[in-house]
């Protein structure tokens, strides 16, 4: 890639058969172009000149099976909202080029308009609040029984993107002593040390890889950081990296995140808020270890006393995001639905190889329609994308991977 950026053309070229069918290299070239034709010729080097990244889905269209299904939905999402003329602001918008919370929050209301679609209600973007001068992200049935929607994300915090690079930067020097050795390191780390101490640690794991290429045997090296076996000659299967634990404290970014959301809501008109939450709250708290209807009995507790809602909030939708699945792509298999009286609780593959975890929260007696609304519309999400794909004559997901 140059210093300019990646070029359509470039992106084109990177669409290579690494798992996909001769459907899915069409499919994944008519999503680029489709991504091309909504956000226009030049927005790729504008994108990049500006912002400095591109969506790494287009970057790993053509080597990543989770990336083309999330490439193919949002081209069938653009698709679905050019035609409503509210949301001509928000794609010109996207394309001038925006930082990654703002793509966040655009595909994030283009997400909640798919769940509208499934739903049979119409819906527009950016409604003005009644009796104030802020705009909600969405109005449902605006001409029948309008509600709103206000949808946000809570970004990774900075502690979590620095454990991130702490593992990345062990794992590029690891992988840097495979190469020399000619090695294999299967890797589990229980702890992050400071840098002096990772750096000796790492000086001990290439001395020691070449004691393996030596003796052709295999060795293991412990240490407060982790342990690691090294192979000289044939590995064992399965992952070779594994990350140290993490814990968060994860209702302290939602709480202030809700808290801000809940001043935005306040109108004469009912209101839901759409979260996203990608801080690890699903998977490094100790509430990710509890049964379904403990967690969202437990998140409903705080969401409910916590926050001072308006008179017109009627609930809240906390979502995981789209993860990357390893438990299997048997849709059937992977849903579940829960209900008790502090929600919903759905566990869905919304495509192959991406999971998500949904809790819808009422906050009012009022509420249960749209409960039952969202629950409806976000339970359905794994039929979304065959059905938008069929709408525009491409095959099924399932023939679009080898």
């Amino acid at each position: 890639m140059s210093e300019a950026g990646p070029t359509w053309q470039l992106i084109d070229e990177m669409i290579v058969r690494n798992g996909l069918s001769d459907n899915g290299v069409a499919a994944a070239r008519w999503a680029v172009g489709r991504l091309r034709m909504h956000l226009g010729e030049s927005w790729l080097s504008r994108q990049y000149k500006k912002q400095g990244w591109v969506p790494r889905e287009l970057l790993l269209v053509g080597t990543h099976r989770y990336a083309l299904p999330q490439l193919l939905s949002w081209a069938l999402w653009l698709d679905g909202a050019a035609g409503e003329p509210t949301f001509a602001k928000v794609r010109t918008t996207m394309r001038k080029g925006v930082d990654t919370a703002t793509w966040r929050h655009t595909w994030l209301q283009l997400e909640v308009a798919r769940a509208a679609a499934s739903s049979g209600s119409p819906c527009s973007f950016e409604p003005p609040i009644p009796g104030s001068v802020k705009n909600a992200d969405l109005l449902i049935d605006p001409e029948r029984r309008p509600w709103m929607v206000e949808t946000t994300t809570v970004p990774r915090g900075a502690v979590d993107m620095a454990w991130e690079d702490y593992e990345d930067h062990v794992q590029a020097v690891i992988r840097r002593i495979e190469r020399t050795h000619d090695v294999t390191c299967v890797v589990a780390l229980d702890d992050h040390m400071d840098e002096t101490e990772t750096w000796e640690w790492l000086r001990a794991v290439g001395v020691l890889a070449s004691v393996a290429a030596e003796s052709h045997e295999v060795q293991v090296l412990r240490g407060d950081v982790g342990v690691v076996t090294i192979y000289p000659d044939l590995s064992p299967p399965g992952p070779t990296f594994a990350g140290a634990p993490q814990n968060r404290d994860g209702w302290h970014r939602l709480g202030r995140t809700l808290a801000k959301k809940a001043a935005q809501i306040a109108g004469p008109l009912p209101a839901w808020v759409r979260v996203d939450c990608l801080d690890g709250l699903f998977q490094f708290t100790d509430w990710t270890t509890m049964e379904p209807a403990d967690r969202i009995g437990a998140i409903a507790a705080l969401i409910r006393s916590k926050i001072t809602w308006p008179t017109n909030a009627h609930g809240v939708v906390l979502s995981s995001g789209p993860g990357v699945n390893f438990d299997g792509n048997d849709a059937a298999a992977q849903a579940v639905t829960g209900r008790s009286e502090s929600g919903v609780f759905l566990r869905r593959l919304t495509h192959p190889y991406l999971v998500r975890e949904t809790f819808i929260v009422p906050l009012s007696s009022e509420a249960t329609e749209q409960t039952d609304w969202w629950a409806a519309a976000y339970g359905d999400e794994p039929a979304w994308l065959d059905i938008d794909l069929a709408a525009v004559g491409l095959p099924k997901t399932a023939g679009l991977f080898l």
